[in-house]
């Protein structure tokens, strides 16, 4: 939830009449609980304890049979990067299926500790290694901090796969709002190195556009959980507001060539300012080549993740998306095992 006071009590006024589940609309007024009578004009440090005691709020018990253990991974910046790696008890034998997870929250809020359910959730549905990333965060370390980590990650992954255990040609990159950002920035990276690709994209409600102006900007400007001036204040606190603003590796949408990238699950919602983000990278891909799925939860609102025990509707989404990554890697296994000579 981000925007004054004022603005969040208008909204709630306005969002009287929107067609959202019940269970969307209770946790929608559990949140503003927690965010009552608290600003934009709150410091950052501030703005993240609150984050995190609604991801609290919100965080469900980590399944049972998934082990957990965190490590740092020197990357070349002064401090090492800190990964979380969730294993599922009954992983196969060999190279494992993986998950790399880029946590949401503007660029600027969030951790692995927010996030944390939803990644054991995943790695538990699609039988993966699952990595959750705990990136530099703005206004500390603007643009191209974040990126800098979440590509470093996929390179150093890429040229020691046999070290964690993973199979590289079978691991999906994932992540909700900001972090679905990341996830598309490291293809279109990897993609122009020539470093080896993902299986696939796991898209959770994308922020991908620094300077917005799609129709759901105006649709959505004063939705629930994300404003469009609250989108606006997070990618000026990434980006500056300068030229990083359009930058691909910053902002995706930037980027003049979507061709030989990863295919796509993209999830979108229908009352969230970023919603034709998702649907112009879907459009984009099809029109490149790249198989893509494409969804839009038509009752469900930015941040629909932390909804999915109070919504079967966001517990739908959930469940379509481990389906959408198990399906990314198994056809990218398919695609590599050996055919029986005819």
């Amino acid at each position: 939830m981000s925007g004054t006071l004022e603005e969040r009590t208008h909204a709630m006024q306005r969002w009287a009449h929107l067609d959202l589940c019940t269970g969307m609309r209770r946790f929608i007024a559990e949140v503003e609980a927690v965010y009552a009578g608290i600003d934009e004009a709150q410091p950052i440090a501030g703005q993240r304890r609150t984050y995190e005691e609604m991801a609290q709020r919100f965080t469900r018990r980590r399944p049972a049979g998934v082990r957990t253990r965190d490590t740092l991974i020197a990357l070349g910046s002064p401090n090492p990067l800190r990964v979380r790696f969730y294993e599922p008890a009954d992983l196969p034998e060999g190279p494992a299926p993986a998950l790399i997870y880029f946590h949401g929250g503007g660029f600027a809020l969030g951790s692995i500790e927010s996030h944390d359910c939803v990644v054991a959730e995943l790695a538990l549905a699609t039988s993966s290694v699952a990595i959750s990333v705990d990136y530099r965060l703005a206004p500390e370390h603007p643009f191209p901090a974040a990126f800098d980590d979440a590509f470093g990650l996929w390179a150093h992954l890429s040229a020691h796969p046999a070290s964690f255990g993973i199979d590289l040609t079978r691991t999906v990159l994932a992540g909700d709002s900001a972090g679905a950002a990341l996830a598309v920035a490291v293809c279109l990276e990897a993609r122009n190195k020539r470093l080896p690709m993902p299986a696939g994209q796991l898209l959770i409600y994308p922020a991908l556009s620094a300077v917005g102006g799609l129709p759901s900007y105006s649709d959505n400007a004063i939705a629930p959980m994300l404003t469009t001036p609250g989108l606006a204040y997070f990618w000026r606190l990434y980006t500056g507001g300068g030229e990083a603003a359009l930058d691909p590796r910053a902002a995706p949408l930037a980027a003049s060539d979507f061709s030989r990238l990863p295919p796509a699950y993209i999830a979108t919602a229908r009352y969230d300012p970023c919603r034709d983000d998702g649907a112009v990278y879907a459009d984009s891909l099809r029109n490149a080549g790249v198989p893509v799925e494409y969804r839009c939860a038509n009752r469900l609102a930015h941040g629909y993740l932390r909804a999915r025990s109070l919504s079967p509707a966001a517990a739908a989404e959930f469940a379509a998306m481990c389906e959408g990554a198990r399906a990314m890697q198994r056809r990218a296994g398919d695609l590599l095992a050996p055919r029986d000579a005819a």
